[in-house]
């Protein structure tokens, strides 16, 4: 039988040092997101303070790993992260914190990931990268997040208000209700600020991880 595959995110923000109050807003987004995705079970423990701007977080399958993706980029707005994806084998996966006890091949592929994000010399804007140790699957994976990386250079405030509200309600109707503005603002928010090709992304992708793990 072949070993359980894991997916390991291990993240960074951009330019912390810049950032007001860092330590503390950091702790509210931290804990928002693990409360959102252990009631989901899309992560088997809280997200790891790991550094100053660092923290890591295991998931429970695979799959889960482009709507972690997704939850993280709105979530944590309008901080901007390094999102590195470690996938293979790992130990120690139920004992916290993960980063003293979890170890093996998706910790260390994340890491690598995360180093090759931060030491990265690009005409264009990568925030994202996969290392699972399959060759297609992380040109498939890098190829589609490093377009949407770019798309979403521009999005605006008011753009990721209309984008978390959709993602909660799943309604327009009460998206624009609950933010206060017409239906068709919402709808050009949402459509400006790439929210379907968000979503698109995460159930393509979704798939794609399914078929390679």
């Amino acid at each position: 039988m072949a070993a359980k595959c894991y997916s390991v995110i291990t993240a960074d923000v951009v330019d912390s040092r810049k950032i007001e109050s860092f330590r503390v807003r950091r702790d509210r987004k931290l804990d928002e997101v693990s409360r959102l995705h252990l009631k989901e079970k899309l992560i088997l423990s809280p997200y790891t303070i790991t550094a100053w701007d660092e923290f890591q977080v295991i998931l429970s399958k695979p799959e889960n790993t482009p709507r972690v993706i997704f939850d993280m980029r709105r979530l944590f707005f309008p901080f901007q992260l390094w999102i590195a994806v470690g996938m293979g084998t790992a130990s120690g996966v139920h004992k916290n914190p993960i980063n003293i006890h979890a170890g093996g091949e998706a910790f260390e592929r994340a890491r690598q990931a995360a180093d090759q994000l931060k030491s990265r010399n690009s005409k264009h804007r990568i925030l994202t990268r996969f290392e699972s140790g399959k060759e297609i699957f992380d040109t498939i994976a890098n190829t589609i997040y490093r377009l949407q990386d770019s798309l979403l250079q521009g999005t605006t405030v008011k753009q990721w208000a209309a984008a978390n509200m959709q993602a909660e309600t799943g309604r327009q109707e009460i998206t624009a209700k609950r933010l206060k503005l017409d239906v068709s603002t919402v709808s050009r928010n949402l459509k400006r600020g790439y929210y379907w090709h968000l979503v698109e992304t995460v159930d393509a992708m979704e798939h794609i991880v399914k078929a390679y793990f």
